[in-house]
């Protein structure tokens, strides 16, 4: 007879799989992607610049209202949301007037770090100018002390009663998540909050990273075999619907009460989560590692011999981490040089033929469609990247020198046509990228009336 520890023995050694050892974040810069994927849009043309108000400003001023509508969308996640983790009832937010912590009874009420520090800024494309703008420490930003993957970037700050386009307010903000909104969140993080959002503990990623705590909010696991939920049920345990569809219904709220700024805002922060979706390696655990070999490795695994796993593990993180390194440098370049002809700008432009957002589009086009071509990636990777990159599991990519100047190692490693190879792969995922955010973007508006 098993015992209450063994049965969970193999769902426990999944929970290692699935901590990576590299990076867990899924697009780099979303903006870089996201305005091309949107510029074209003919709402832009129409559309007036808003005037940028503070977070604690909007709050103030839609406090009343805000409590049902919190209260309302909770009712409406735990009927709809089908592995949702419901908000402790002492953490819903209540109207009582006071302006001095009204931040953190929002952000205890959403559930996010409440450390975040939400400022008025614009995030630039390479391509850009200030226009006299300050520019802005990315530490004033994120909650995040490692900030190597945002000094590339150039943001900038805004000023509250400012008048901004849109545009500029929803792309700027499908970057906000990663500064740290969704770290600490889980009972076991050692944080004051974490031991009181009722998230349990963490399900999978890395707790030790310092953004490895995100990682449950950010990925999403739909489509796995029925085999490998009975042995790992946590892989359900994910949250990015619940982000997604928080973010969208406040967007929503925001625009209801005549503030137009915190609707895109808002809008933008769901989109993020989106985007996440349209990345293979957030929608697969372990992409080009059938199920059958999953079990079978961590089969190994309990039984002392671990390398099977921690190889499998490695490799995968190494060909994200090179997928990631590979999309934001070509792409950054594209965008610097206003090269409109380059197949990831001709791809955000193009996108898939269009699905209309629901709960059902996020489970059975987006993700369905995302999980499915992970093999494909990972097999591109495998042959169009450096070898030692993505097939020496004794290496972290994230280490290499090399690997700030991808595009010239591969050029050299591998030859042009390597490039043009992941490129068009790469290209074609971006395509539906496109597709999901305008999909997204289309259902606030229209719902918004705007």
């Amino acid at each position: 007879m098993r015992t209450k520890h063994t049965r969970w023995l193999p769902a426990i050694l999944l929970l290692y799989t699935l901590s990576f050892p590299g990076t867990i974040f899924a697009w780099s810069e979303h903006p870089m992607l996201v305005r091309p994927a949107l510029k074209d849009l003919p709402m832009w043309v129409r559309l007036d610049a808003v005037e940028v108000k503070s977070l604690k400003t909007f709050l103030v001023e839609v406090e009343k209202n805000l409590e049902q509508f919190l209260a309302e969308h909770e009712k409406w996640s735990r009927a709809n949301l089908p592995d949702y983790a419901p908000c402790p009832d002492q953490l819903a937010f209540k109207a009582i007037g006071n302006h001095e912590d009204i931040l953190t009874r929002f952000y205890r009420a959403i559930r996010v770090n409440p450390h975040i520090k939400v400022p008025l800024y614009l995030h630039l494309l390479p391509h850009d100018d200030t226009e006299g703008r300050p520019v802005a420490d990315p530490r004033d930003i994120t909650t995040l002390t490692d900030i190597s993957s945002m000094i590339n970037t150039t943001y900038v700050w805004i000023n509250e009663g400012e008048m901004v386009h849109p545009f500029m307010v929803v792309s700027s903000a499908s970057d906000e998540p990663d500064y740290g909104f969704d770290l600490g969140l889980f009972d076991d993080n050692n944080t004051d909050y974490g031991a009181q959002y009722g998230f349990g503990t963490q399900s999978f990623g890395n707790p030790n990273l310092e953004y490895g705590s995100q990682a449950p909010f950010h990925m999403g696991f739909y489509h796995e075999a029925k085999i490998l939920y009975k042995f790992g049920p946590f892989l359900k345990r994910t949250y990015l619907d619940y982000r997604l569809f928080l973010y969208r219904a406040l967007a929503q709220f925001a625009f209801s009460q005549n503030q137009p700024y915190w609707g895109w805002r808002f809008a933008g922060w769901g989109l993020h989560y989106l985007n996440d979706v349209s990345m293979p390696y957030h929608m697969k655990p372990l992409p080009g590692v059938s199920t059958l070999r999953m079990i079978w490795i961590n089969l190994k695994a309990m039984l002392g011999f671990p390398k099977a796993k921690n190889d499998a593990v490695q490799l995968v993180s190494n060909r994200h981490t090179v997928f990631e390194e590979f999309q934001v440098q070509v792409l950054r370049q594209a965008l610097r040089d206003k090269n409109e002809t380059h197949p990831f700008l001709k791809a955000l432009a193009s996108p898939v033929e269009a699905v209309p957002f629901s709960y059902d589009f996020l489970i059975n086009t987006a993700s369905k469609d995302s999980a499915k071509r992970a093999k494909e990636v990972d097999k591109a990777l495998a042959r169009y990247m450096p070898a030692h990159m993505v097939k020496d599991p004794k290496i972290e990519a994230n280490d290499l020198p090399e690997l700030d100047e991808l595009i010239e190692t591969i050029n050299k490693d591998m030859g042009n046509a390597a490039i043009d190879g992941m490129t068009n792969v790469m290209a074609e995922r971006m395509r539906s990228f496109s597709m999901h955010a305008q999909s997204y973007l289309d259902d606030v508006v229209s719902k918004s009336g705007i």
